[in-house]
């Protein structure tokens, strides 16, 4: 079975990115531009793990982490967040909401395979 990832970010590039980095490892990748519409899809759709960045517009990603983790279908994919911020908390802030990874942007795609591939692997 394709494993399937949804990547949240509001910039399109960063998500085209991870879905053509992803692809090449035989991984479909669900976008989603903010935490509302991440949250929309995660009613709709089952996925296997999820890449969310903290900066989002509508609610940021500890929120939407906050909101994944309470939900029982989500509560237990694994999550890895990534930021171009410089704010030396956000990591223990992440891994204190569940989160599995943490990448600064930019990130390297063989970074970004390499998270990805070892987390569908946990489950």
């Amino acid at each position: 079975m394709t494993p399937i990832v949804l990547v949240v970010d509001d910039e399109s590039v960063t998500r085209r990115l991870v879905a053509y980095t992803l692809k090449t490892l035989g991984i479909e990748v669900i976008g989603a531009a903010d935490g509302y519409e991440a949250l929309a899809i995660a009613k709709e759709q089952v996925f296997n793990l999820a890449i969310v960045d903290i900066g989002l517009p509508d609610m940021d990603g500890f929120e939407l982490i906050r909101h994944l983790k309470a939900d029982d279908k989500n509560a237990n994919i694994p999550i890895i967040t990534f930021t171009a911020r410089n704010e030396p908390q956000d990591e223990a802030i992440a891994f204190e909401l569940g989160a599995v990874g943490f990448l600064y942007k930019p990130f390297s795609t063989q970074e970004l395979r390499e998270i990805v591939t070892s987390h569908l692997q946990m489950e």
